[in-house]
């Protein structure tokens, strides 16, 4: 249905007074219902960093909508900050909110009988929340990312938010007083609203969608406070509209190659880990076929060309300055999908920028990369028939081959105690199971005790090993997502304490180190626990939620 036989069977028809009385009711006329009805989502609130401040990011969105044509129906949706519920219970629900961001955007877009929508948001799962919510909505839609926060600087360097957590949850442990260096930290490195400026999964999301080409070119990267970002908004407002009258639905956007061309990226970029989560989850709402399988084989091609923390000590600011999104698509250009169609109505290959990075102490180029290739890894192996995944630029050359024993834990919070009493020593492997998508419930992020090592000057020498998540600030050995996880009875379940583990980043495997029957025998001895949570949203995680590798969401097909 094109947009205007559908305008005039919904709002123009005289079937459709009730519909007119109603938003004629909210201070709309004839002249407004006959337009395009956009929707904006606007996820801001007082109580998020990175949200805080898209209320007058969506003003000017909406001046944009008003200014091609089309009427603007701004409405809200939930957006939490991951940083606060760290070391307590509640950090379960950080993953779960995407599957109740998305259907709270497909219900509201469909309820309203809305034409299109502006997407708005900045971090972490809220980002693919609103673009799966968008993706069930079947309408054309545009997301604009709410952008980086500015960076501080403590002692003539950048710092940025992941310092900070490694001396509260290390440092403060150990024999160092820390607590002016904490307090200076505590004020000053969050200078204003946005994401937190390393490469999280916050900016890592903000920039896949612009690789996704859900986004206008060049705007992923803008700073928050920028009057740049203003200015996006009010293009993207009235691209929104054209898009409407086009009929460019995200169907006809987004491809496989779409989805190959932001892999690629999240490798380039050594971005967060839980990028695989949310791609493979985008995939799958599209039909779309996306595997470990493509992370695995895309990660030994692609070189890591950036150096913002945590693979460097460079910040997103720096990362705009060297040119953003497009500079490293340029850099990309002869390995990417360049029919990948945007939401310009032009596929890449017509987007492109002239010149590639601008700053190559900060980009580099694929002639001369960071890395050569493996931004992230997917390990297999007795431990994770289904996949494993690790970031491999933050783990030392002389550690991609590690062997030691296991030292067991059922949760983030027991592994932390034990680092930071000084339990863990050089050569451990800390196991931490019970903290996948069903045994959380809600596949908790290990913050606690990798940034302990970190701050204790271990993260070099100790492997965290487990089927729970990381943060996108995690530094260190770290290997995330094991599937399939303990709850369910994954080989991660029956690891006891001091068992041999050997782990080959390179040759991508990870393994108990015991004889096949020894495993067999506890696995068939073995006995699914009670959920540690029955109801609401997470004891519906803890029924049904996916395996990490196929991404971790609700399963609405089981």
């Amino acid at each position: 249905m094109t947009y205007r036989s559908r305008k005039e069977q919904l709002f123009t028809s005289a079937g459709g007074a009730s519909r007119r009385a109603i938003y004629k009711g909210c201070g709309y006329d004839d002249v407004d219902l006959a337009r395009p009805l956009i929707g904006v989502v606007n996820p801001g609130n007082d109580a998020g960093l990175g949200h805080t401040h898209l209320d007058q990011l969506a003003q000017s969105v909406k001046a944009g909508i008003w200014q091609a044509g089309g009427t603007p129906f701004e409405f809200r949706t939930i957006a939490t900050c991951g940083a606060i519920p760290i070391g307590t219970p509640h950090m379960r629900y950080e993953l779960v909110i995407r599957d109740v961001i998305a259907s709270s955007v497909e219900i509201m877009a469909n309820v309203q009988l809305l034409d299109g929508l502006v997407l708005l948001a900045s971090c972490d799962s809220i980002i693919p929340g609103v673009i799966i919510g968008g993706i069930r909505s079947g309408l054309p839609f545009i997301f604009l990312s709410g952008g980086p926060q500015l960076s501080a600087r403590l002692e003539g360097r950048q710092v940025v938010m992941s310092e900070l957590d490694q001396v509260v949850f290390g440092a403060r442990y150990g024999k160092e007083d820390v607590s002016e260096r904490m307090r200076f930290l505590e004020d000053h490195v969050c200078p204003g609203p946005g994401a937190c400026s390393l490469m999280g999964t916050a900016n890592t999301m903000q920039i896949l969608a612009e690789v996704l080409g859900l986004s206008l070119p060049g705007s992923a990267t803008v700073p928050a406070v920028y009057a740049e970002k203003l200015r996006l908004g009010r293009r993207t407002g009235r691209r929104i509209v054209e898009m409407v009258q086009e009929g460019l639905s995200a169907d006809k956007v987004l491809s496989r190659s779409n989805l190959l061309n932001a892999v690629k990226a999240t490798l380039a970029l050594a971005g967060s880990t839980n990028a695989v989560l949310h791609l493979i989850s985008i995939a799958r709402e599209l039909d779309l076929d996306l595997s470990l399988d493509d992370f695995d084989r895309l990660s030994r091609e692609i070189p890591v060309l950036s150096r913002v923390i945590p693979t460097g000590r460079k910040t997103l600011i720096d990362l705009h300055e060297a040119g953003g999104v497009p500079a490293l698509l340029k850099e990309l250009e002869g390995r990417l999908e360049l029919d990948a169609m945007t939401v310009t109505g032009k596929p890449l290959a017509e987007v492109l920028p002239r010149k590639g990075s601008l700053d190559k102490t900060t980009l580099a180029g694929v002639d001369d990369p960071v890395f050569k290739s493996g931004g992230i890894a997917v390990l297999r192996g007795n431990l994770a028939p289904d996949g494993a995944i690790c970031r491999t630029t933050t783990i030392p050359a002389d550690r991609m081959r590690f062997r030691g024993p296991a030292r067991v834990f059922s949760s983030d919070d027991a592994a932390h105690e034990a680092v930071v009493r000084g339990d863990i020593s050089g050569g451990d492997i800390v196991v931490i199971r019970m903290e996948g998508p069903r045994g959380a419930p809600g596949m908790r992020e290990m913050m606690m005790t990798t940034d302990a090592l970190v701050g204790l000057g271990l993260g070099s020498d100790v492997y965290v090993l487990t089927d729970g998540r990381f943060s996108g600030f995690t530094e260190g050995c770290a290997i995330g997502h094991v599937a399939p996880e303990a709850f369910v009875g994954g080989p991660i379940a029956v690891v006891e304490e001091g068992d041999p583990i050997a782990i080959d980043i390179e040759g991508r495997t990870v393994n108990l180190d015991l004889p096949e029957p020894v495993i067999l025998k506890r696995l068939t001895q073995w006995k699914q626990p009670e959920p540690k949570v029955k109801r609401g949203i997470l004891g519906l995680c803890a029924r049904t939620a996916l395996q990490a590798n196929l991404g971790g969401m609700l399963d609405d097909r089981c």
